[in-house]
């Protein structure tokens, strides 16, 4: 597999996930995009033959009075995803934040990620909810 072809099935599935609430008024645009990481930086770091993934991440700020709440949203995704054959881990957080991961493996390797994180606050606090999708590892350019 290569950095390419993780890259863009990493875009693939945010971008499905994301469009889940399109619709949904935002207070600012999504911020969103992708980069392409080192797998022990201290060692493989921009070394052609290291290791590394791809991450793409959505940072979504929902409006205050959006038909939505951040933990709907992740509902809508997570239906997204598990109808897609991820396997959700045990959820995360606490009293103001909640972190959902899942995990899937496919034709492009073994090790894909997805994490869903929203903030438990009422508005007019910020709606915040974020979505990472990473992938697996790779050597090859």
């Amino acid at each position: 597999m290569t950095v390419t072809q993780l890259q863009e099935r990493s875009e693939e599935v945010g971008q499905a996930l994301t469009a889940t609430i399109d619709g949904v008024d935002r207070y600012q645009d999504d911020i969103a995009g992708g980069g392409l990481r080192w797998e022990n930086a201290e060692v493989n770091d921009e070394d052609p033959n290291g290791r590394r993934y791809w991450q793409w991440d959505a940072h979504i700020e929902l409006a205050p009075d959006a038909e939505i709440s951040p933990e709907q949203a992740a509902e809508r995704m997570t239906k997204v995803l598990e109808d897609d054959g991820w396997t959700a881990d045990e959820p995360r957080g606490g009293v103001e934040k909640a972190q959902h991961g899942f995990r899937k493996s496919d034709d492009l390797g073994e090790g894909w990620y997805v994490e869903l994180a929203f903030m438990i606050k009422e508005p007019p606090a910020p709606q915040n909810l974020s979505v990472s999708v990473v992938s697996p590892s790779t050597n090859r350019s």
